[in-house]
């Protein structure tokens, strides 16, 4: 297990456990197709202010253009459709809730995509009447939503919307996986593409057989018309003119690199407006895309207590069900 994992090295001084951040209802178990587990947790309602206290660690920046989105569809909806997805370095007094209400029979059964299951159990009502105090946790999905319920609680307070749905998983016992965010531009010529990248950086074409291998820290893949081109070693000179503005420690994010510095190179030489989509797989065929390297768990807790990593930076998972929520009523 890589020693970055667990341990949040960068974070200013822990907070203590606040009773109020989640009050548990379910208690979540998955399991893999072999059937052994791979995560266990607490589905809950979180405190949409555990950002304000400490408590509720965002790595990611957000883009108020989907916040704005999100608050609209809180709105017209009344709520959120998914819970957010939360990792915790120590579940704290929710363990005994975690431990004890699994021995039971589970209440309901769900396959998963990967054709495994998910177990559910409604949690004793004592947990809930008192629920186990609960230390700083990761925000592993819901950047956005999370923001967007915040900004719609200070507007208008209240008991409904000062909680949201969240899942808070054991991340000491069974660690989230942790990827890549990919991009997927719009527009864009991929052959031309590679020839601008030449001159900006180091390209070398990509034989068939080697096509899915993902890049290394400091390289991407650019992917189109079945080819692939890795992009390496990009000039020193437009890393430092382009993210002169940025905090500094994006100059080591390979995000950040894609983003600011060789998406807006590539689209500017066709004379095309940088239209990126975000894909947590591989970009689909006949799309141009640029495959990013996996960013590393210190990366993370670094942000976490820092500046945070530009939007759409990691794919953490697995994350709860779609539609999980109008499961269970």
């Amino acid at each position: 297990m890589p020693s970055d994992l667990l341990s949040p090295p960068a974070l200013p001084s822990t907070p203590r456990p606040r009773p109020d951040l989640l009050t548990p209802s379910y208690v979540v178990e998955r399991r893999d197709e072999w059937g052994n587990v791979c995560q266990r947790g607490v589905l809950g309602s979180l405190d949409v202010r555990g950002p304000d206290s400490g408590h509720v660690l965002r790595h990611t920046q957000v883009d108020d253009r989907v916040v704005a989105a999100h608050m609209r569809t809180i709105r017209d909806r009344g709520g959120v459709r998914d819970p957010l997805l939360l990792a915790a370095p120590d579940l704290g007094g929710l363990t005994e809730c975690v431990t004890d209400t699994a021995t039971r029979t589970p209440d309901l059964r769900l396959a998963t995509p990967d054709e495994g299951e998910l177990r559910l159990w409604a949690c004793d009502p004592r947990w809930s009447t008192l629920a186990p105090p609960l230390g700083p946790v990761l925000l592993a999905d819901g950047h956005h939503r999370l923001e967007a319920a915040r900004r719609l609680y200070r507007a208008r307070p209240g008991p409904t919307t000062g909680r949201l749905p969240a899942m808070v998983v054991d991340h000491a016992r069974h660690p989230l996986r942790l990827d890549a965010t990919h991009r997927v531009v719009a527009g864009l010529d991929p052959r031309r593409a590679a020839a601008t990248a030449e001159r900006i950086a180091r390209v070398r074409l990509r034989p068939r057989s080697a096509a899915l291998q993902p890049p290394q820290r400091g390289s991407f893949l650019l992917t189109g018309q079945g080819l692939s081109w890795e992009i390496s070693a990009v000039s020193p000179v437009l890393l430092a003119r382009r993210l002169r503005w940025l905090p500094s420690e994006w100059a080591e994010l390979d995000t950040a690199v894609c983003d600011h510095v060789l998406i807006p190179a590539l689209c500017r030489d066709q004379g095309i407006e940088p239209d990126v989509g975000h894909s947590a797989g591989r970009p689909p065929p006949g799309r141009t895309g640029l495959v990013l390297p996996a960013p590393t768990w210190n990366q993370v807790w670094s942000a976490a207590g820092g500046h945070g990593m530009p939007a759409h930076s990691t794919t953490l998972g697995p994350g709860p069900l779609p539609d999980l929520l109008a499961y269970l009523g």
